[in-house]
């Protein structure tokens, strides 16, 4: 009898120990759940153009879940109000212009560039089929996305290349993104416009309008596909930025490397069917124009400020490293990331 009783509360006792490693086990399992659910990220880019393909394939193909990240796309037509959303802690990180940036960090803004997906310009001025020369443009109106975009910067470069005066010889017009760009040449609100090379660009030539300038052979040192962060962010989520930044670089290595995942993204994002047209864009950007490593250059912020300092004071002693944070995109290539992901091709 002694020893049934006795038996009896090993068991007992065995069986709370047992009962408490399972609520051990399940609370930790919690933590872990807790740990690895993806942390969300908003993020801004500015029209539907080639040069947003990696960022629209590191989504589609799952590589931000890759890096326990939920992404979450906001358009934002133009870089001066995706910049705008950015500041207000609207989004965390913004694909946006280059320009826009660096001119709200030098009136105090919180505002770094982490990288640029490409150094050069790969945009073109087109007009209607009447002008066929620059100096046709005199007196005419020309069409940009946004007042302080990146066509802004391209069609005031070409103006005062050919000796007009923007504002004054050619007015300047804010019409949207690229499509709404072309739909105001082709509906005769402006008489040229500067367009990505891209679906438009196609679009343009199949129209018979007539192309002026092809900004990207002019070996203009640019950034371009910059996307930029507010430096509170930077400093509170580092490990975020970190494993954003080794998404997107894994994400221009799979748009760079497989063309069937590239077109079928560009496809569904800019409601185009591929061409050989379009795969023959997609080949220029893949080989010639898109990174490896999206740095931002100081040779291209360089451009930037040399811009800027036409119409404003700026203040002696300015380096372009005051309006950019390298040091995610350094670490990943000295790591040797970088090289990994192209070795393993």
């Amino acid at each position: 009898m002694k020893h049934a009783i006795r038996l009896a509360k090993i068991t007992k006792a065995r069986s709370g120990r047992g009962l408490r490693a399972l609520l051990v086990a399940a609370l930790l399992g919690l933590l872990c759940a807790g740990s690895l659910r993806a942390e969300a990220l908003r993020i801004a880019y500015t029209s539907i153009a080639v040069v947003y393909g990696p960022l629209w394939l590191t989504k589609e193909a799952g590589i931000f879940k890759k890096y326990n990240i939920e992404p979450e796309f906001i358009y934002i037509a133009g870089g001066p109000p995706s910049l705008q959303a950015l500041i207000a802690g609207d989004v965390a990180i913004s694909f946006t212009a280059g320009g826009a940036t660096v001119a709200a960090n030098l009136q105090g803004a919180d505002v770094l560039l982490l990288g640029a997906s490409i150094d050069a310009l790969p945009f073109e001025l087109w007009s209607v089929p009447s002008i066929k020369t620059p100096e046709q443009l005199k007196g005419t109106k020309l069409g940009v996305s946004r007042i302080g975009a990146t066509t802004d910067f391209v069609a005031r470069y070409l103006l005062k290349k050919w000796n007009l005066q923007p504002d004054k010889d050619v007015a300047i017009f804010q019409t949207g993104s690229g499509p709404q760009i072309f739909a105001a040449i082709k509906g005769g609100s402006v008489q040229s416009g500067v367009l990505s090379t891209g679906p438009e660009t196609i679009s343009a030539e199949a129209s018979g309008f007539v192309r002026l300038a092809d900004v990207s052979t002019s070996g203009l040192v640019y950034p371009f596909g910059p996307f930029a962060a507010r430096q509170a962010f930077l400093k509170s989520q580092p490990d975020l930025v970190t494993r954003f930044m080794k998404a997107y670089v894994e994400g221009l290595h799979r748009f760079k490397s497989d063309k069937t995942a590239a077109l079928a993204v560009l496809e569904k994002y800019t409601k185009q069917k591929t061409t050989p047209a379009t795969e023959k864009i997609y080949e220029i950007y893949a080989t010639k124009y898109f990174k490896r490593a999206p740095e931002a250059t100081p040779a291209a912020i360089q451009t930037i400020i040399e811009e800027l300092s036409a119409s404003r004071a700026i203040p002696a002693g300015t380096t372009p490293q005051r309006f950019t944070d390298s040091r995610f995109i350094r670490d990943l290539v000295a790591s040797g990331f970088v090289d990994a992901l192209y070795k393993s091709r």
